[in-house]
């Protein structure tokens, strides 16, 4: 007898407490119901993940990733996508990419029952999030997030790094 998890997790028939009730940190309006998919599933290098959000609330906030790749993929419902300043209606079937540096986004339910979506990507031990609506950064690592106050970060070219002008 083995110990593999089983490949098969059947949506439809999850219960709300095989999911964590989610709040974005940095977002007052952020509220879902949060189901891992990937990983009870047996998946290492990909996340994926299913999302409940109720009318007028987001999932996440406004951001872009500099490191994972990320994608949404609507089941139910209906919401608007922002992706940089332009705001898109979005509905069940429609696929959305995130690429790498891309625009900021995020996905706000503005219909009048709960959206429903899939949203994953690439799952690497480190990642770079932008926050433009409130200009921080966040560097998640393994043992942590640290969160950065852009108005506060200072750039250096290559040249100053290599030649230990740091000032």
């Amino acid at each position: 007898m083995t110990d593999e998890p089983n490949p098969i997790v059947r949506t439809r028939a999850l219960k709300p407490e095989e999911g964590f009730p989610f709040r974005h940190p940095l977002n007052p309006n952020s509220e879902a119901q949060f189901f891992r998919l990937s990983r009870p599933a047996g998946l290492q290098r990909a996340h994926v993940n299913m999302l409940r959000v109720p009318p007028g609330k987001e999932a996440f906030m406004l951001h872009r990733h500099s490191v994972q790749e990320e994608w949404s993929y609507i089941v139910e419902g209906e919401g608007t996508a922002q992706i940089g300043e332009e705001k898109i209606k979005v509905g069940a079937g429609d696929f959305i990419a995130f690429a790498l540096n891309g625009k900021a986004h995020t996905i706000v339910n503005t219909g009048t029952r709960d959206l429903v979506y899939l949203t994953g990507g690439e799952d690497t031990p480190y990642d770079i999030g932008h926050f433009p609506g409130i200009g921080k950064m966040a560097v998640f690592k393994p043992d942590g997030i640290e969160l950065i106050d852009e108005g506060n970060a200072k750039t250096y070219s290559f040249q100053q790094w290599v030649a230990g002008d740091l000032k």
